[in-house]
């Protein structure tokens, strides 16, 4: 099993107590905790995206928000050893009081969750070990079509949520899931990793790419189409086309462990890539203007010291989007209350009217398409906290002192002044997603110690995924993103 990556003066205090240690009582030991530590070293320095370590210590607001992550992820589990879905997240839409089935991609976001939990101390490290094990066999034994998954899953059957034909098999989140797994793959090792590899094996990428216009199809029907539903033959429909939050799929789909499932470059090179701004430096944006977009991806791959080929940092690129969500919000509050400096980060989340609306977001955006109704997704402006750390900690100072909008996991999903609100107090949506709650936990970890980071990067599969699409490394500097 390999070694926990922790906090560098950790690992260094760590390293100095155990080698006195066995400097008093074997003088084997001592040469074999120094060569432990010389190969440890020499891994990291082969690493082709190696992690720069810049550890940063959370408020204990921060603390308590992400504890609340973190109890949300382990409490909101499959728990019945006879259903097909035991050991898996179920936390979608925590807190509306009816059935939901469990999201595909969640699973992404439940692995490393656990994974800090153990290292926080807050489990022991097999009790983690043994709810990972239990997920990774449900998902092996889950149906599946050249390894990807419906979207959602009905808890009870194993098959599509809500019995519904409209679900569809989801490339994305699939992919999500995968990323997630690597990182357990990478901290436990053995029995894990072994799954994992099954997993991410079987998982045939060139399945659901257009070969004509090298772009990803967004989703699949393989089954049963949904009457009035536009698919091509295969069941296929849409394209992942232009920049959006799936630029992890992209690696993982070029490290593919099954040559034969890999792609080459051309689907990378063949995204487009929008340029637009908002009283700001120009960078790529998506048209829905959702923070997410600019988040997702960064959650589980530390872009800070690379480019590809074209020069693009996206790293830079999301801290550009976060200034201009920042700045929108400002000027809006003129005409929609509740936003403002420290109330900002709009983004795909539950709404006060459509029940969940993924047409929130800031500018630049297709601005026909926003909806500007005063809600605000506190994991918005929380999901941008390693892009700029000064405007996100301001931001939850604020929205935890926001009437209601704290329960038994942390920061609620949403709320909105303008929308529904009663004299001074807001709406509140007094409910959780997984998804938005797994931003904000791998958001605040990789902010303190780059953890999630760190175990993805040792993955050999991602740095050839990398170096496939053309990533190479560009150093910057230490802390370079607390000014405009």
């Amino acid at each position: 099993m390999k070694e926990h990556v922790r906090c560098h003066h950790l690992w260094c205090v760590s390293l100095v107590v155990g080698i006195t240690l066995s400097v008093c009582t074997d003088e084997n030991s001592f040469f074999t905790a120094v060569s432990e530590a010389d190969a440890a070293e020499s891994e990291q320095a082969q690493q082709e995206f190696p992690v720069a370590e810049d550890p940063r210590p959370l408020t204990s607001g921060m603390e308590k928000e992400l504890r609340g992550c973190f109890d949300f992820f382990w409490n909101e589990w499959v728990r019945d050893e006879s259903l097909p879905t035991y050991g898996l997240n179920a936390g979608d839409y925590v807190g509306l009081r009816r059935h939901v089935p469990l999201a595909i991609e969640s699973q992404g976001f439940y692995f490393p969750v656990i994974i800090l939990g153990i290292e926080r101390g807050w489990i022991q490290h097999e009790a983690g070990r043994q709810r990972v094990l239990a997920a990774l066999d449900s998902l092996l034994q889950l149906r599946h079509f050249h390894g990807f998954y419906y979207h959602f899953i009905d808890l009870k059957t194993g098959g599509p949520g809500w019995h519904s034909k409209n679900v569809e098999v989801s490339n994305m989140s699939t992919a999500t899931m995968i990323a997630g797994a690597l990182v357990a793959a990478e901290y436990f090792g053995g029995d894990v990793r072994d799954r994992v590899e099954q997993l991410y094996k079987r998982i045939d990428w060139n399945w659901f790419l257009d070969p004509t216009r090298q772009h990803f199809y967004m989703a699949c029907h393989p089954e049963q189409v949904p009457e009035g539903k536009r698919v091509d033959e295969r069941g296929m429909f849409g394209h992942w086309a232009a920049y959006s939050e799936h630029l992890i799929m992209y690696v993982l789909a070029a490290g593919s462990p099954e040559e034969k499932h890999a792609i080459d470059s051309r689907p990378y090179a063949a995204m487009q890539t929008p340029i637009g701004s908002y009283k700001g430096k120009p960078f790529i944006y998506c048209r829905t203007g959702s923070a997410f977009v600019y988040q997702w991806s960064h959650c589980f791959l530390d872009f800070r010291n690379m480019v590809d080929e074209k020069q693009r940092d996206w790293f830079e690129n999301s801290r550009q989007a976060s200034l201009a969500a920042q700045q929108f919000a400002i000027d809006s509050s003129e005409s929609v209350k509740g936003l403002g400096e420290n109330s900002w980060g709009m983004s795909a989340c539950m709404s006060p009217t459509d029940g969940y609306s993924g047409h929130y977001g800031s500018m630049p955006a297709d601005r026909n398409f926003l909806l500007m109704d005063g809600t605000v997704a506190p994991y918005g402006a929380l999901g941008f906290l390693v892009f700029t750390p000064e405007q996100s900690l301001a931001a939850f100072e604020y929205m935890s002192t926001i009437p209601e909008l704290r329960g038994k996991y942390g920061l609620f999903d949403a709320y909105s002044f303008q929308t529904k609100s009663k004299n001074s107090r807001p709406w509140v949506a007094k409910s959780y997603l997984a998804i938005d709650k797994g931003i904000v936990a791998l958001m605040f970890e990789n902010y303190a110690t780059q953890l999630i980071w760190k175990y993805l990067h040792q993955n050999s599969h991602i740095e050839r995924g990398l170096s496939r699409l053309g990533f190479q490394n560009s150093l910057r500097t230490t802390r370079s993103t607390e000014k405009k």
